[in-house]
């Protein structure tokens, strides 16, 4: 005899949402394009329109910037909501309080409502979807936040 859930797929132990392609190509292309065009002056003018060692420099910044539009996003683990920014934040399931969807400007984005005594706010990066970033699975990304905070935020009072 088999259980309940042996035909079941595993629960996730964790899902990392994280900007989508769309949301990050505009300015990542542009980083590259600044790089391109600061590397021909340097090359075939000798720097005649402003191409330097400290504009390649600000370029190399920029292009780290681009490669973290990568890394930045939310962890939905079975610890709690890890937002990936400097420093990084784990919030508790136990003390999540409220996730929402906040409309502003015509972005939406997600609050995270969290603490126990003082009452704290935490907007976070992904995901968010808006008209210049549009992300189609947005709906269902807070869906899967809202289900796993359910999942989980029983098992942390236990």
């Amino acid at each position: 005899m088999t259980s309940y859930r042996s035909g079941m797929p595993p629960s996730p132990t964790s899902i990392r949402l994280r900007l989508t392609w769309g949301q990050r190509r505009t300015f990542v292309l542009s980083v590259l394009g600044f790089q391109a065009l600061v590397w021909a002056d340097v090359i075939f003018n000798g720097g005649r329109f402003g191409g330097s060692w400290r504009t390649a420099l600000a370029g190399v910044v920029l292009c780290c910037m681009a490669a973290a539009t990568w890394w930045i996003g939310t962890s939905l683990t079975h610890r709690g909501v890890v937002v990936h920014a400097v420093p990084r934040l784990v919030i508790p399931w136990s003390e999540v309080r409220d996730i929402e969807v906040e409309y502003q400007l015509g972005i939406s984005t997600v609050v995270v409502h969290h603490g126990i005594g003082a009452r704290r706010r935490t907007r976070l990066a992904a995901p968010t979807t808006g008209p210049l970033g549009r992300d189609s699975q947005f709906q269902d990304k807070v869906r899967v936040m809202r289900t796993f905070w359910a999942a989980h935020r029983d098992l942390d009072a236990a």
